[in-house]
């Protein structure tokens, strides 16, 4: 039985489930494969931190079998949240990347502003130069009216 048949109900694994053969404590998972759909069984602890290192540890837990309409229902549901499942990993994997650019813009909006900030600082200096020499210009000027004038 394969990881994709199997949903593991977690949770369920305590000091009251069987060992398996690893000598950890079974995990209880639900099978959904077409000859076993909706069956509960005991399967090695391990498989929950080491795949690799799993036992062939099962044990059925009761009889109950689901025919007809009940085990068409289950697949139905398992299948539903896998392809659920499946789109909430691409939708994760969407935001994360919507994450990157939006900080990646967020960092050039700041460049940015610091960019026109320092421009603008230049040209605000640049035009109280001008107007300090306009105003020593206007004055100039207002002397040489005065000596024209005579006023001086």
């Amino acid at each position: 039985m394969s990881l994709p048949e199997i949903a593991m109900n977690k949770g369920y694994v305590c000091h009251l489930n069987p060992l398996c053969k690893c000598g950890v404590y079974s995990v209880l998972c639900t099978a959904y494969t077409e000859d076993n759909v909706g069956k509960i069984f005991f399967s090695c602890g391990s498989m929950e931190v080491n795949i690799a290192n799993r036992c062939d540890f099962i044990m059925w837990f009761g009889d109950v079998e689901l025919i007809g309409w009940a085990k068409q229902l289950v697949m139905h549901l398992h299948k539903s949240c896998n392809d659920f499942e499946s789109k909430l990993i691409a939708t994760r994997n969407e935001l994360a990347i919507q994450k990157e650019e939006m900080q990646s813009l967020s960092v050039e909006l700041v460049k940015t502003r610091t960019e026109l900030d320092l421009n603008l600082t230049d040209k605000t200096q640049s035009l109280e130069f001008i107007k300090s020499e306009m105003k020593k210009l206007s004055m100039g000027v207002y002397d040489v009216w005065n000596v024209i004038c005579g006023k001086n």
